[in-house]
């Protein structure tokens, strides 16, 4: 079992850190190599790094056709990396034809994709042809007079706003990976690295070591363009230096970048897309399809991780080389090739984040397609592409069954407001909006947390990983105005295969009331509803809802946002608990009975009785959801039946003062009592 208390006070660790002092993570520029090919590639053999012997040697069933795959694109790091795999001097010098040729022109307008995918390019261009001969010292000089001025005219120019938002990081990206390529050829070039190395170690990674694993922005920004972006500085300032950057990240920082790249295999559903957290783009960008293979096994490889050779033979089952799109390819090359270790599937849930700075929590039945997926999550808001959703769930089987909006034209859209997410309303009330997306440094963002922009709007509590089930609450009282509610936290079990339970308490402010109290569940198809249940299909799979209050009342609305609203309404007075539970299969028609589920009020919270276990959500502190397997003769309650157990029903039996308590493991054969009988039964036991 993996509980949450690592990562409250590793969060609690980073708060205090990470806002006093840079996080070093790309060396200083003296310690860069000055021989090259250095940029991801090496010409020495080397453990941090693919050296060029290993390039050229290693084996793969995919290296013919990607390799006419990359042959065919005009781009100057696909020629320069079918030079290097092959000698062929056209493919060469067209790569040296396109670099001596690029002009920056001032009067043109850039975007940051301009800005990081030029400079991408001609940076693995730089420096993979450094010493062709066929690219003169002229060629260089004059590639790097115009890809400095661009770089420091664009690449630059967004670096003092949001740290948290996919245009800052692509461009940082971009400009830090061409300074690595040409630090050491041109005083314009040093000066350029010492920028914005500063600019990445004072402010870029100290934001991505606060998330520890979870994304500022929805999947579809933050996979591309945040993580990535983060990704590629590292592995290639390591392979520049020749220093082990990826484990002093794992030992000294809070092993970040494993973080994250768990995270990013946890966030993808079965059909390749990326959970719906926040403003959801569609097509390729949407989903892990083509352009996320390379980065994943450069992450696979740095990291040395068998997860990740799951994932990439996953992918590549489902993709073939269709998974590389453009300069990606070059990534397969130097990357997929390289992984030869055995696969393991990775853990059934993942908790991104977790303590004050919010999380995410991924949680399924199994690694198949067939799995049941579900996501939960509170966190603080860290830009316009967050939705007013803390506390909202989803639920993926064969498809989005509890969903959450995959429309998205604009941001602050109709797709953002509370009431079309699975969260609750309190007194007619939505969470409020906020808006922040102007921080060039983390003390600034977290000094607007609960003042000023008021961006703290809520605190993850507990994560437990217990194998046949997983559980997690939040609280996110802070993300609704002040005077609508005092506490407000969730507590969410998924039992594997199917089962989910939503468990919710709410305090109105001292003197005050909650009044109507809605609780929305955003389905993908029209449920059919009555008395206290609604349940609905994707035409593979079901989903049903029942309530534990007696007579909700029940309303389904089909929203602007591509969401049937199911909505339980409760009235309520200063306080309020809620239980719900989710059932989900095969088939079209509900099979499974949330009547065979007991619960049951006790003094810590309530109890509820599925199968074999006993889970107890309690209602105090981090609102943990424990466990206690039911099996019938353990009296000392350890899971398990053995002579211990003989032992402890005899010191009771001897006990004259001993109460007898409610789901007593003593009372072996449930008569209400504790007596020899007892005992008969448990020698009974032991025998059968």
């Amino acid at each position: 079992m993996f509980k949450l208390k690592f990562f409250m006070v590793f969060s609690a660790l980073i708060l205090s850190v990470s806002a006093a002092m840079a996080l070093d993570v790309i060396p200083p520029r003296e310690d860069l190599n000055a021989s090259h090919p250095r940029v991801l590639l090496t010409a020495e053999n080397s453990e941090l790094a693919v050296s060029l012997e290993q390039l050229r040697s290693a084996d793969h069933d995919e290296y013919e056709s990607m390799l006419t795959k990359i042959s065919g694109i005009d781009n100057a790091a696909c020629q320069a990396m079918v030079w290097q795999l092959t000698g062929d001097s056209t493919a060469a010098d067209a790569a040296a034809a396109k670099l001596a040729a690029y002009r920056y022109d001032s009067g043109k307008s850039y975007d940051t994709f301009d800005v990081y995918f030029t400079l991408l390019e001609y940076a693995l261009a730089y420096d993979w042809l450094h010493d062709y001969g066929g690219l003169s010292s002229m060629d260089r000089k004059t590639a790097c007079y115009h890809l400095n001025n661009f770089a420091r005219a664009q690449g630059m120019k967004w670096q003092q706003d949001h740290i948290f938002h996919n245009y800052v990081w692509m461009s940082a990206a971009g400009t830090m990976i061409w300074a690595l390529a040409s630090a050491g050829d041109d005083p314009d070039s040093d000066v350029l690295y010492d920028d914005i190395r500063a600019r990445m170690n004072n402010g870029l990674y100290p934001a991505m070591q606060y998330l520890d694993g979870l994304p500022s922005e929805s999947c579809s920004y933050w996979a591309q363009y945040d993580f990535s972006c983060s990704v590629w500085p590292v592995i290639a300032a390591q392979s520049a230096s020749g220093q082990d950057i990826v484990g002093k990240i794992e030992s000294e920082q809070g092993d970040w970048l494993s973080r994250h790249f768990l995270n990013e295999i946890h966030n993808v559903y079965p059909n390749m897309r990326f959970m719906p957290w926040g403003d959801v783009v569609g097509g390729p960008n949407g989903s892990v399809t083509h352009e996320m293979a390379g980065v994943l096994d450069a992450c696979t490889w740095a990291l040395g991780s068998a997860e990740g050779v799951h994932f990439s033979q996953w992918l590549q089952g489902k993709r073939s080389t269709g998974r590389f799109y453009g300069i990606t390819g070059v990534f397969y090359m130097i990357y997929t090739r390289m992984l030869d270790s055995a696969p393991e599937e990775p853990d059934l849930s993942f908790l991104a984040g977790g303590g004050t700075q919010g999380g995410h929590f991924h949680a399924r039945s199994g690694w198949d397609a067939d799995a049941t997926i579900i996501s939960f999550g509170v966190k603080d808001h860290y830009g316009d592409h967050n939705h007013y959703c803390q506390g909202q769930f989803t639920i993926y089987r064969n498809g989005l069954l509890a969903t959450d909006p995959l429309v998205y034209q604009n941001i602050n859209g109709p797709q953002q407001p509370s009431d079309v997410h699975s969260t609750l309303l309190i007194g007619g009330n939505k969470q409020e909006e906020r808006h922040g997306q102007n921080h060039s440094g983390l003390s600034n963002f977290m000094s607007n947390l609960d003042v000023g922009q008021r961006l703290n709007t809520g605190d993850f509590l507990f994560y437990e990983e217990g194998g046949g089930y997983a559980a997690a609450s939040g609280q996110y009282a802070q993300a609704y105005a002040p005077d609508v509610v005092e506490s407000c936290v969730r507590q969410l079990l998924f039992v594997r295969p199917g089962t989910v339970v939503v468990m919710d308490w709410l305090k109105a402010p001292e003197g005050g009331s909650l009044g109507t109290v809605d609780w929305l569940l955003q389905l993908a198809a029209e449920p059919i509803a009555s008395l206290n249940e609604a349940w609905a299909t994707n035409d593979t799979s079901f989903i049903k809802c029942v309530s534990f209050k007696p007579d909700p009342a029940i309303s389904v609305t089909e929203t602007s946002v591509d969401t049937w609203r199911t909505k339980f309404s409760y009235e309520a007075d200063s306080t309020l608990n809620l239980a719900h539970v989710l059932t989900v299969g095969e088939g079209t028609v509900p099979s499974a009975m949330a009547e065979e589920i007991q619960m049951t009020q006790v003094d810590e919270g309530y109890e509820l009785l599925l199968g074999d276990w006993t889970y107890t959500f309690t209602n105090s502190g981090d609102f943990a959801v424990t466990a206690k397997r039911n099996l019938a003769g353990d009296a000392n309650s350890d899971g398990k039946r053995d002579i211990f157990d003989l032992l402890a029903l005899l010191k009771v039996i001897g006990d004259s003062d001993y109460v007898l308590g409610r789901s007593d493991p003593n009372d072996v054969n449930e008569d209400g009592k504790v007596n020899i009988f007892d005992l008969l039964e448990l020698l009974s036991l032991f025998k059968s």
